[in-house]
């Protein structure tokens, strides 16, 4: 693992996402190594932290410069399998954030069942500023927990709210200093309830629709194709307001 720790206890398992850059961007070896953590341990209670500056600030911009829109629409439709996977896992997950949790980052949190929050944390989904548009489930959980006009209103102006706000909104569960302390006291009130009645109520109350799910990569993929996606990741990467035109 390259881009993770791992903490075992008895019931509950600790992965803190830990990259060399502070921020703890997201890519797909990362997300990958997230996803073998938890697939080699179904019967866990997982939380999921960052070390450093951050949860996890979002994607690797970088990589997106050159990406083509076949490889965008892979990468998009894999990073979706591993957040399915994600809430779909038996036992309950839970998001630790603190810092930046945007884009990439706050999909992985929002596919957790509980995000804890510092109340300075930042949140959000910021991808149309980058020509782009969420692509790993965010806009239908997104629209799961605000309904489709607040959600629309939130994604499309690429919004970045503090983890105060996120809580009135009911993005976030609770507010904590210290994210991974009340996680842990959360998780250990799980590990003496019965697990098998804990992943019914987690699928019963986790249903989706997998066909807009795969719209969001399918769009995802396509938006690829344009001259405004190139303009949005060159612009982040020089630190320039970027100049968008339409194709």
């Amino acid at each position: 693992m390259n881009n993770i720790e791992i903490e075992k206890k008895e019931k509950i398992m600790n992965i803190w996402i830990k990259r060399e850059i502070p921020v703890n961007p997201l890519n797909m070896e990362t997300l990958e190594e997230i996803y073998e953590a938890i697939r080699s341990n179904p019967e866990k209670i997982i939380i999921i932290a960052g070390r450093n500056k951050a949860f996890s600030a979002g994607a690797d911009i970088k990589g997106f410069l050159e990406m083509k829109p076949s490889d965008a629409f892979h990468f998009s439709t894999r990073g979706n399998e591993i957040m399915h996977f994600i809430a779909q896992h038996p036992m309950p997950v839970i998001a630790a954030i603190h810092g930046y949790a945007l884009g990439g980052g706050f999909e992985l949190a929002l596919a957790c069942d509980l995000r804890i929050s510092t109340e300075d944390a930042v949140l959000g989904l910021p991808e149309v500023t980058l020509g782009i548009l969420p692509g790993f489930g965010g806009t239908q959980r997104m629209k799961e927990l605000l309904g489709e006009s607040m959600s629309f209103d939130f994604i499309s102006r690429g919004k970045r709210i503090k983890g105060s706000e996120a809580k009135e909104l009911g993005l976030v569960n609770y507010l904590s200093s210290n994210p991974v302390e009340l996680a842990s006291q959360i998780a250990g009130e799980y590990s003496v309830l019965p697990p098998i009645a804990l992943n019914y109520i987690k699928k019963l109350t986790r249903k989706r629709n997998d066909r807009l799910f795969e719209e969001e990569a399918e769009l995802f993929g396509k938006i690829f194709e344009t001259a405004d996606q190139k303009e949005g990741a060159k612009a982040f990467l020089e630190k320039k307001k970027p100049q968008f035109t339409g194709r």
